[in-house]
């Protein structure tokens, strides 16, 4: 199975990776050069949080785009922002029965990739694993966690065999029958640990520490809950925020992708998060003042760093 990762930062460049020393043929692609010459060059180290251990992956790397073309699969990784770019961009390069699967952040990438590709090529997933970039060829398996996915079209049996490559590759994959569902329980997830972080410059586990920052964890995961049943859109876990605090343990040495960006000082997936409960908010004519409040905290923090 060929499958291209569109978008190698940390995340992309984990699931490629693992899927590569697993012996999937896989293309990383990403814009930024020196990572992805370092990998071309070296193969990627893959370092396990728990155990230290390092795994050299040697995937095929490179800024080409057209490197993917023939993929059976593409999994698109890059930050949410850049999903209409990336969808016409990659188009013309995937073939009629290529799949084109989202795991990123957020509300809204399943309907940009399926009004490119069309529902039947479109799958939309969210995962759990946690990974942390380090540097150009080099990142960390910080937290593992169950991978769901589905077919936008619901023809789910398009996804036998990349489920067996997930599996095969070392991440636990379910395959669901609700898209929604799935999207919108990731994203109470990221609701209640992301920005959290980002503000407070700690790992997710240290969230859990301090009693402050559980309590506004709740109060962010109450709301984002209030505003999903509010769209008639059914979790797929009972107690979402037990879920929240179990995924912040469970990658607890995980710097989450909005910490990274506040690392990197590039721009964060605030709107399609914290902000995308925000408007839905709006829309359905429900407070969430403890949202709204992050998401301005968030947007003032980057217009600082900017300054």
């Amino acid at each position: 199975m060929k499958i291209g990762i569109v978008g190698s930062g940390a995340m992309g460049s984990l699931f490629g990776g693992r899927l590569s020393l697993s012996g999937c043929d896989v293309v990383l692609y990403d814009i930024f050069r020196e990572h992805v010459e370092k990998v071309a060059a070296e193969g990627l180290e893959i370092e396990d949080a728990a155990t230290g251990a390092v795994a050299v992956a040697r995937p095929r790397a490179s800024i080409d785009p057209r490197e993917t073309a023939g993929a059976d699969v593409l999994i698109i990784f890059v930050k949410s922002t850049a999903t209409e770019e990336v969808a016409a961009q990659f188009v013309p390069l995937a073939g009629r029965n290529a799949i084109v699967l989202t795991l990123q952040n957020g509300l809204g990438n399943e309907a940009i990739l399926s009004g490119h590709f069309g529902p039947d090529r479109t799958a939309a997933g969210v995962t759990s694993q946690g990974a942390t970039f380090l540097g150009p060829g080099r990142i960390r398996h910080a937290g593992r966690g169950p991978t769901h996915l589905c077919m936008s079209d619901g023809k789910n049996e398009k996804l036998t065999l990349l489920r067996a490559a997930f599996e095969a590759a070392g991440f636990e994959t379910h395959v669901s029958d609700d898209v929604a569902g799935l999207v919108w329980s990731k994203l109470v997830i990221n609701v209640g640990i992301n920005a959290l972080t980002a503000i407070t410059n700690q790992p997710n586990g240290g969230l859990l520490e301090s009693e402050e920052t559980r309590a506004i964890m709740a109060d962010l995961v109450e709301e984002a809950v209030a505003v999903a049943r509010a769209r008639g859109v059914a979790l797929t876990h009972g107690d979402p925020l037990a879920v929240v605090f179990d995924v912040a343990r469970a990658t607890g040495a995980n710097r989450s992708s909005m910490l990274q960006d506040f690392d990197r000082r590039r721009a964060s997936e605030i709107e399609v998060m914290n902000g995308a409960i925000v408007r839905e908010a709006a829309r359905a004519g429900i407070p969430v003042p403890v949202n709204a409040t992050i998401t301005r905290l968030v947007r003032a923090l980057e217009k600082a760093r900017a300054r």
